[in-house]
C-alpha cells in the first residue's frame, strides 16, 4: 500500500471520527440527562419468604428511587420498568436489617440512590391456635314488636389463627358481627371474622382460617303478637263539587298482643269503632279515632286499660272541570295619533278549575283585551289577554285559562290623517 493510499485512509477515518463527535454533541444537546426522584414509589418484592417463620416488617413496603436518565427516557419510564426486592431466604429468629436491591430495565438509566436502602424485620416462630368463634348480634332490641331473635349459630364454630407467637398471645377472642335491625325473617349470611385484643383492637399480624363463617339467626314470631294494618271507613258525601281524595292513618300499622285465638281471628286488619263523617266537607277533615279491638287484645306499648286512638286525616279536593265562554274583544293602550281597523269582535276562552266554581261563574267578571302598547303603524298578530276579576270572589283565583281561540288576532294600525287647511276667500274691491 503506497503512501498516498494511507493518507486517504487516515483522512477518511479522521472525518468519520469528527462526524461521530459532532453527532454525539448534537444528540447530547437535544437529549440532556437529568437527575431526580422517579415520581412513583416502587413496591418491594419479597424473595424467599420462609414458610415456618412469622416475619413482621416494621418499615415501609415501597421505596423511592433517585435516577439519572436522558430526557427521552424520563418520558417513557413507568413503574413496571423497576424491580425492588428484598431477600428473606436466610432469615432466622430475631431482628434483621435486609438490604433493598433495585434494578431498572432501561440500560441508559442510572440508579443514583434508593430510599430507604434497607428494611428492618422481626422474625419469630410461627404459631397456631384453635379459637371459638364469637358472633355479636347487633340491634336485637330493634327487632319489630312481636318478634325475637334466637342465639346465633356459626358454622364452623371454631377457626385456626396463625402468626407470631407474641401476637397470638394478644388475641382474646375471634369475633364477627351480624345485625338483626328490622329483621322479620330468618337470617343466613357469611360473616367476616376479626382477631381482637383485650381493648377490642384488631391484631393485624394474625391470620384467620377460614376468614369468614356462615352465621344463622332464627327470627321467631310470637304466637300472641301480630302486626296488622289500620283501616278507617268514611261515611257521607262531601259538599257539591268535592270528593274524598285520600284517607291517611297514623300509625298505619300496629302490633297487637292478646290471646292467640283472638289475634288469629282478627286477620290482617283492624278498624276503628266508628266511621269518619265527611258530610258537606269542602276541606281536609282530621280526627282522633279509637280502634275496635276484641276483648283481651291491646296495642303493644299502649297504656294498659286505656283505649288506643289513631290520627285520621281525610283529604277533600274539588272536582275539576272545564268550560268554554265567548267574550267580546276590545283594544287598549293605542298610541296617540294612531287608529286601529276592524278586528275579530269576540273570542272563545277555555277555562278549567273546580267544577263548583265553574258552575257559578259570571262572565261579567271576565274580560278579553288586545294590548297595543308600543305598536306602530302596520299589520300585527296579537295574542288576546284574558283577565279574571277576583274582587269579592277569591275562589275565582282557582280558575285557569287553558287556551283562547283564535290564539292570535290580526289588527291593522294606521296614522290618523291630518285634514288639509281650507283656503280663505279674497274680498272683492268696491267700485
Amino acid at each position: 500500500m503506497n503512501k498516498q493510499t494511507l493518507e486517504r485512509i487516515g483522512t477518511a477515518m479522521l472525518a468519520l471520527a469528527l462526524s461521530l463527535i459532532i453527532w454525539v454533541n448534537a444528540t447530547y444537546e437535544t437529549d440532556k440527562p437529568s437527575e431526580d426522584y422517579f415520581p412513583a414509589e416502587i413496591p418491594i418484592q419479597v424473595l424467599g419468604r420462609p414458610d415456618d417463620l412469622a416475619v413482621m416488617n416494621g418499615s415501609a413496603d415501597t421505596v423511592r428511587v433517585r435516577i439519572r436518565a436522558f430526557a427521552s427516557s424520563w418520558e417513557t419510564l413507568t413503574e413496571d420498568d423497576f424491580v425492588a426486592s428484598a431477600d428473606w431466604s436466610d432469615l432466622t429468629t430475631g431482628v434483621h436489617v435486609i438490604p433493598i436491591n433495585v434494578v431498572v430495565s432501561d440500560p441508559t438509566v442510572t440508579i443514583v440512590s434508593v430510599h430507604p436502602q434497607a428494611m428492618t424485620v422481626r422474625v419469630e416462630l410461627l404459631a397456631t391456635s384453635l379459637r371459638t368463634v364469637d358472633i355479636r348480634v347487633l340491634g336485637d332490641n330493634e327487632i319489630p314488636m312481636g318478634y325475637r331473635a334466637s342465639a346465633p349459630v356459626a358454622n364452623p364454630d371454631e377457626v385456626t389463627i396463625s402468626g407470631p407467637s407474641t401476637e397470638i398471645d394478644k388475641v382474646v377472642r375471634v369475633e364477627g358481627e351480624v345485625s338483626v335491625v328490622g329483621q322479620r325473617a330468618d337470617l343466613d349470611r357469611l360473616v367476616t371474622l376479626r382477631p381482637l385484643d383485650s381493648g377490642g383492637q384488631i391484631v393485624e399480624s394474625v391470620d384467620i382460617n377460614p376468614a369468614a363463617v356462615r352465621v344463622q339467626v332464627m327470627i321467631e314470631k310470637r304466637e300472641d303478637y301480630r302486626e296488622v294494618a289500620v283501616r278507617v271507613r268514611t261515611t257521607g258525601q262531601p259538599a257539591r263539587g268535592y270528593f274524598v281524595s285520600s284517607v291517611n292513618v297514623l300509625p298505619a300499622t300496629v302490633t297487637l298482643v292478646g290471646p292467640p285465638a283472638a289475634i288469629e281471628a282478627l286477620g290482617s286488619l283492624v278498624e276503628t269503632l266508628e266511621d269518619l263523617d265527611v258530610t258537606q266537607a269542602n276541606r281536609m277533615v282530621a280526627a282522633r279515632m279509637e280502634l275496635d279491638l276484641p276483648e283481651g287484645v291491646s296495642v303493644m306499648g299502649a297504656p294498659a286499660g286505656e283505649p288506643y286512638e289513631v290520627l285520621v286525616t281525610v283529604g277533600i279536593d274539588a272536582v275539576t272541570g272545564g268550560t268554554t265562554v265567548e267574550l267580546p274583544l276590545r283594544a287598549q293602550r293605542l298610541q296617540e295619533g294612531l287608529q286601529v281597523g276592524q278586528f275579530v269582535p269576540v273570542i272563545d276562552v277555555i277555562l278549567t278549575g273546580p267544577a263548583v266554581v265553574l258552575d257559578e261563574l259570571q262572565t261579567d267578571r271576565l274580560s278579553a283585551v288586545l294590548d297595543l302598547s308600543g305598536l306602530g303603524p302596520g299589520t300585527h298578530q296579537i295574542r288576546p289577554i284574558v283577565n279574571i276579576n277576583t274582587d269579592g270572589a277569591p275562589d275565582l283565583a282557582d280558575l285557569e285559562v287553558k287556551d283562547v281561540l283564535p290564539q292570535y288576532v290580526e289588527v291593522t294600525i294606521t296614522e290618523i290623517a291630518t285634514p288639509a287647511p281650507t283656503p280663505s276667500a279674497r274680498a272683492t274691491p268696491t267700485p
